[in-house]
Order: C-alpha cells, then structure tokens, then sequence
C-alpha cells in the first residue's frame, strides 16, 4: 500500500514547470514563480528528481531560498493559483505540451483546484479533463 504524502505530485509539477521555463529562457517568471511559493514548498521542488538533476534549477531555488528572510511560512502552498499565470503564457505561445507535461504531475485536489481558477485560460480548463481521475 502507497501513502499519498501531500505535496509530492504538487512539487513534482512546480519543479517540471520551473525546468520548462528555464529551457524556454524564461528565467524571470521562473523566479517569479518561486517567489509566490512557500518556503517549505521551496524546499519540496529542491528535493524533486527534476530539480536535482537539473543545475540550473536546482542552483536557481538555492539562491533563491538563501534570499528569503526568516519570516515564517509567508507564500502560498498549492500549485494552482502559482501555475495559472504560467500556463496562460504556454498557451498564448502555443505550448501546450509544456502545459500537458505539468499537469501529468499533478494530483486530484491541485486539478480540482486548478479547474476553479477563473483568470486560467479556457484552452487550460480543456486539457484539464485528460487528467483528472474518474470517479
């Protein structure tokens, strides 16, 4: 028997997000991205196979935890107010695989969520139903 440990499917998404935009030279709101994030949530994308394997993101939230003042948990911890603005961007630029391959990593509530965003982009809300689970 698998326990599901909350978080793992959401950083998993965040860190494949973060190396997309990375390879898209889309470093600003990559960093923007992981400014929103909680610390703890900061610290989950580090752990991430994706994060660890690849340099650049893995040296980006580094610096980017190193920056952060003490001040508690302030950001946010789900995916999906922090993914709607990157996924209304691929959509405009037409990469909806990007798009496809971080919703793969995402679990059942951030896709609940997600689908309640209203500022996410209709297209976005389509490809949604390819990856919830059936009930």
């Amino acid at each position: 028997m698998t326990v599901h440990q909350p978080g793992r499917g959401r950083a998993a998404a965040l860190s494949e997000a973060l190396r997309q935009l990375l390879d898209a030279r889309q470093e600003r709101l990559a960093e923007r991205l992981i400014d929103q994030c909680s610390p703890e949530l900061v610290r989950q994308i580090s752990e991430s196979p994706i994060a660890t394997l690849n340099v650049r993101l893995s040296y980006l939230l580094r610096v980017r935890l190193r920056r952060r003042a003490p001040s508690g948990e302030r950001g946010v911890h789900s995916a999906a107010p922090l993914l709607v603005s990157v996924f209304n961007v691929w959509c405009r630029e037409g990469r909806r695989a990007s798009v496809r391959s971080v919703l793969r990593e995402l679990g059942g509530a951030d896709l609940r969520a997600l689908r309640e965003e209203r500022e996410l982009d209709p297209e976005v809300v389509s490809m949604l139903r390819e990856f919830e689970p059936r009930a």
